[in-house]
């Protein structure tokens, strides 16, 4: 249920658009569904804000394993987390990621908001 009280204060201007679709690029059937994501240009320095917000804050780092190339294997590193709601269509799953501002950037933008008023 949702609550009354809550505000959702979006990272971004524009959300990113996110896909699955088959991936008409696999040829071994290896790989056969594919992500798209679409970044809005406007949103770009929010969600690097964003990104760069999520890695410095502690609570936020998880550990989680992402292939390593150069070793050809899983490696345990530390992550972030960014979830999107999503639904299936016609064409696959699609979906919007506007994550909620992290408490560092709600105070950036509360003292960056100071300054200005500041008249010296």
């Amino acid at each position: 249920m949702p609550r009354n009280d809550f505000k959702f204060d979006a990272a971004l201007p524009h959300p990113i658009k996110w896909t699955v679709s088959e991936n008409s690029y696999d040829d071994d059937g290896k790989y056969p569904r594919q992500i798209s994501i679409a970044i809005p240009v406007n949103s770009i320095p929010a969600f690097c804000d964003y990104l760069m917000s999520l890695g410095d804050t502690k609570e936020k780092i998880k550990t989680g394993k992402v292939w390593d190339f150069e070793r050809k294997e899983e490696v345990e590193v530390d992550v972030v987390w960014m979830n999107g709601k999503g639904k299936e269509g016609q064409y696959g799953d699609f979906g919007n990621i506007n994550p909620q501002k992290t408490e560092a950037q709600r105070e950036s933008l509360q003292q960056s908001k100071f300054d200005q008023e500041v008249p010296f």
